[in-house]
């Protein structure tokens, strides 16, 4: 449930909290508060104001007598309600567009690769890119009777890949069931990404008034394999010797690398439900994987053709949120400009 506004000056010592607790990893003592200058208070105001703030579960107190720090609560009350993303200096933005178009004509794998180092090399942080696993767009679809039984299907994605799959039917599949099918198939699945073919036939079969034939049935029973996606060999990432630098994750060095050895927990990590254009925040708790609670994700997403890529940075809650949000905005903005068209 989203934490109700608190009044100016509450937002004031929190946002002065959760910003000297991200610079320098050290609880915020009441006096550091009023020292600042964001606030006109006495100390003993602000740790009034502090208990507050604690009680509402924003911030905490992890020793007696030690300063305050921000929890999950308090994080995500920062990045709801006081922070702005900071936007890059122009002349950041252009290099940031001119490197990612000069990817244009690159590999996907490629692409991720790259994209990977570059947001890495900025952040400092641990950054996952996966690409599109949609395969392409459905161009053109074959069927053919095979001798004995069963269906030869035939997909020709986007980009001139192919896939194909012996289908197996309970009968001999004349050439007018396999003209029908064919007919409709190309008609329903014209343009599709490969990834979502499964469940748009599906669709179809079920909502079609055209009793199913044999090769339609089979299609059908093995729609997997025909349309299935490999995930694993999308996933890229850098950076992961910055991970082990935060104090945070000194005595939690086994569960961090158990997520970075596997691709496929990197992208589930990353896998944020973000429409291509917005960028998600997920701070602590909020992850549900095992070893995440102490992480926070930045996430954005971009698309290729029909197919949708994303783009995060992983590191601890105390992250500079501003800065990172600005940055992967920027880079989902710039591979979105250049790959949103790419067949």
């Amino acid at each position: 449930m989203r934490t109700a506004r608190l009044s100016e000056r509450d937002d004031a010592i929190l946002r002065t909290i959760v910003e000297g607790y991200v610079t320098t990893a050290r609880p915020v003592s009441s006096g550091a508060v009023a020292g600042n200058g964001a606030v006109s208070l006495s100390s003993a105001t602000v740790r009034n104001i502090m208990r507050t703030l604690e009680e509402r579960g924003l911030i905490s107190q992890p020793h007696t007598s030690a300063g305050r720090i921000p929890t999950d609560r308090g994080y995500r009350y920062y990045v709801d309600y006081l922070m702005s993303p900071l936007p890059l200096p122009p002349e950041e933005r252009e290099r940031i567009a001119s490197r990612v178009a000069a990817l244009a004509g690159h590999d996907l794998g490629a692409v991720a690769s790259r994209v990977s180092r570059m947001v890495s090399e900025l952040t400092r942080e641990l950054s996952v890119t996966v690409a599109p696993t949609a395969g392409g767009v459905i161009e053109h679809l074959t069927l053919l009777s095979l001798d004995g039984g069963g269906v030869l299907a035939v997909a020709t994605a986007s980009g001139g890949s192919s896939r194909s799959a012996v289908l197996a039917a309970d009968r001999c599949v004349s050439a007018g069931e396999i003209e029908q099918t064919q007919g409709l198939l190309r008609v329903w699945l014209h343009g599709v990404s490969v990834g979502d073919a499964e469940r748009v036939l599906g669709s179809r079969l079920t909502g079609s008034a055209v009793p199913m034939s044999a090769a339609a049935a089979a299609l059908a029973a093995d729609a997997r394999r025909l349309f299935a996606v490999d995930d694993a060999v999308q996933v890229r990432y850098e950076g992961a010797r910055y991970m082990f630098r935060h104090p945070e994750f000194h005595d939690h060095a086994s569960t961090l690398g158990k997520i970075i050895d596997s691709e496929g927990a990197l992208a589930e990590v990353v896998r944020a439900p973000a429409e291509p254009g917005t960028v998600t925040v997920r701070i602590g708790h909020e992850n549900r994987g095992r070893g995440l609670q102490r992480m926070s994700l930045v996430v954005g997403s971009y698309r290729v053709g029909g197919g949708v890529g994303r783009i995060g940075v992983i590191g601890p809650t105390r992250m500079r949120y501003e800065r990172l949000v600005g940055l992967v905005r920027q880079f989902s903005e710039a591979l979105d400009s250049v790959f949103a068209t790419r067949s």
